[in-house]
């Protein structure tokens, strides 16, 4: 008898509700590793793809069977693009860290210099 060889499913291209058909992956992972795929411009390795917020190191070992990490489409990119269209490309929109602020539920809140007490 045959086997039938699944296809491993690319963690650069898969949507939301592919993702959740992998072990460990819920709505709100996947949610997350789209959105940080979109901010990356896609994963380049698997250490990258476990630096996404919420994603454990159990989570990149019992996913790693069944998934890799493939090219981007090419149709993907003018897309990613688009979407971040009038922001600068050191605003906190498109960093990093502001990623993290808002996975977080943290927004950084500018507080008022303390003027030197005159006694």
């Amino acid at each position: 008898m045959g086997g039938t060889r699944t296809s491993m499913m690319n963690l650069n291209s898969a949507t939301e509700r592919e993702l959740t058909q992998l072990p460990r992956i819920g709505a709100d992972k996947a949610r997350r590793i789209v959105h940080y795929r979109a901010i990356r411009k896609g994963f380049r390795d698997w250490a990258d793809f476990a630096s996404t917020p919420g994603i454990t190191a159990a989570d990149v070992e019992a996913i790693r069977t069944r998934a890799r990490i493939g090219q981007l489409p090419e149709e993907a990119w003018p897309a990613l693009d688009r979407r971040r269209t009038g922001r600068g490309p050191g605003s906190e929109a498109s960093s990093a860290a502001g990623f993290w602020r808002r996975v977080r539920g943290r927004a950084t809140v500018r507080r008022p210099k303390q003027r030197a007490s005159r006694g």
